[in-house]
C-alpha cells in the first residue's frame, strides 16, 4: 500500500494565509476551503495510487504537563506553545480556526480519511502509523514542518511545498545535505530550541551551531559530556569556583557592549556559573561562552529534546477506514463556499 500522509494543520493554515482575501457572498472566508481542495486534487491527481490520510491537531497532554512542570522549576520563562495567545491571532489564522469544522465536513465528503486523537499533535498521530506501517507499505508526508524529518526512513518520504513547488526529501537526500541520520535532528532543536513552539534551547545557539555540534559528537548527550570532561577537571584543581548565589549575581550583572546580558537567562543555582565568573574575571584561561552557556543550561536541553522527539508509541491508534465520496454534498459545499472552479474536478474523489 502507498500512502500519502497529510498534516492537516499545516496545510489548511498555509492555505488561508495564501488565500486571504477570499470571501463567499455572506462574507465568510473561503481561502482555507478553495486552498485546501486545490492542495487535494493536485495530490489525487500526482500520485493517484497513493491513499490519502488528513491527520489533525489534539493538544498534546505529555509536553504541557512536562513545560508547566519546568516553569514552576524555573527552567523556563513559559511553557510549550504558550507564545501564541490568542487574542493576537492573525486573521488568516483566526479564518482557519472558525471555518474549521466546516472544512473538516467538506473532506469527509470528499471520502477522505481524517484522523485525530485529543492528547496527540498531529506529527505524533504521523509517526505512530509510520512506525506502525513503514516495514512493509510507502509512506509520503505532507508537510513543510521540519520536525517531520526525524521520521525519514528507507520507506518514508516528505514533501514540501512552497509557491507550487514540490520539494521531495529523502532519507539520503537529507543525509547527504546535514551529514547527520533523520532521528539526531530532534538532538540538534534540542540544543537550538525552537522558537516556533516556544521550546528553549540555549541561548545564543542557532542550528548551525546545533548542527556543527551533533555532527561532530552525534547527540546532545554526547555534547554536554565532551565540555564537561573539559571543565570538571578546572573545578576539581580551583575548589573556590563555586555556583552561589554571589557568582550568579556577579555574572548576571555583565553586559555586551550593545548593553544586553552577556549570559542572558540564567538563574540562581545553575551549574558551571562559578566557572564562567572565573573566566570573566580573568582567574582562569578563556573557556567559550557558548560551552558555558550549553553547561549552564543541561536541563532545559533535556527539556528540549522531550519536547522536540515525536510520541510514536501511541496505544490503540484507530484503524485506518475506506470511505466513499458523497460527489452530490461535496459539489453544495463548493457552491456555498466559492470554490467553484473545483467543481469540473469532483470525480476525482470517487
Amino acid at each position: 500500500m502507498k500512502y500519502l500522509f497529510i498534516d492537516g494543520n499545516n496545510l489548511a493554515i498555509r492555505s488561508s494565509f495564501a488565500n486571504s482575501e477570499l470571501k463567499n457572498s455572506e462574507g465568510l472566508p473561503t481561502g482555507v476551503h478553495y486552498g485546501v481542495f486545490q492542495s487535494l486534487v493536485n495530490f489525487k491527481q500526482q500520485y493517484p495510487e497513493h491513499k490519502i490520510v488528513i491527520f489533525w491537531d489534539g493538544k498534546s497532554a505529555r509536553r504541557m504537563e512536562e513545560s508547566t512542570l519546568a516553569v514552576k522549576k524555573g527552567l523556563v520563562k513559559s511553557a510549550y506553545k504558550q507564545n501564541r495567545p490568542k487574542e493576537d491571532l492573525p486573521q488568516p489564522l483566526q479564518d482557519f480556526y472558525d471555518q474549521s469544522l466546516n472544512l473538516k465536513k467538506g473532506i469527509e465528503q470528499a471520502g477522505i480519511p481524517q484522523m485525530r486523537m485529543g492528547n496527540y499533535e498531529t506529527d505524533d498521530l504521523i509517526a505512530a502509523y509510520c512506525k506502525k506501517l513503514k516495514a512493509e507499505n510507502e509512506i509520503i508526508c505532507v508537510t513543510n514542518d521540519k520536525d517531520y524529518y526525524q521520521l525519514l526512513d528507507d520507506n518514508v518520504v516528505m514533501s514540501k511545498w512552497s509557491g507550487g513547488d514540490e520539494t521531495v526529501i529523502t532519507k539520503e537526500s537529507f543525509v547527504a545535505d546535514n551529514g547527520i541520520q533523520p532521528p539526531q535532528h530532534v538532538d540538534c532543536g534540542a540544543l537550538s530550541g525552537d522558537t516556533g513552539d516556544n521550546i528553549f534551547g540555549i541561548p545564543s545557539w542557532g542550528e548551525k551551531t546545533a548542527l556543527k555540534a551533533i555532527q561532530q559528537l552525534g547527540n546532545w548527550q554526547s555534547v554536554l559530556k565532551k565540555y564537561k570532561s573539559e571543565l570538571d577537571p578546572l573545578r576539581a584543581k580551583y575548589p573556590d569556583l563555586k555556583d552561589n548565589p554571589e557568582a550568579f549575581k556577579k555574572l548576571e550583572s555583565i553586559q555586551t557592549n550593545s548593553g544586553k546580558p552577556k549570559y542572558p537567562e540564567i538563574t540562581i543555582g545553575m551549574p558551571y556559573t562559578g566557572v564562567a565568573l572565573a573566566v570573566e574575571e580573568k582567574k582562569i584561561k578563556a573557556i567559550k561562552k557558548t560551552v558555558l552557556l550549553a553547561l549552564m543550561h543541561e536541563e532545559r536541553v533535556a527539556l528540549a529534546y522531550s519536547l522536540k522527539k515525536m510520541d510514536d508509541d501511541i496505544k490503540d491508534l484507530p484503524e485506518i477506514i475506506d470511505m466513499k465520496a458523497n460527489t452530490k454534498n461535496l459539489i453544495e459545499y463548493f457552491d456555498y463556499f466559492d470554490i467553484e472552479s473545483l467543481k469540473p474536478d469532483v470525480e476525482i474523489f470517487e
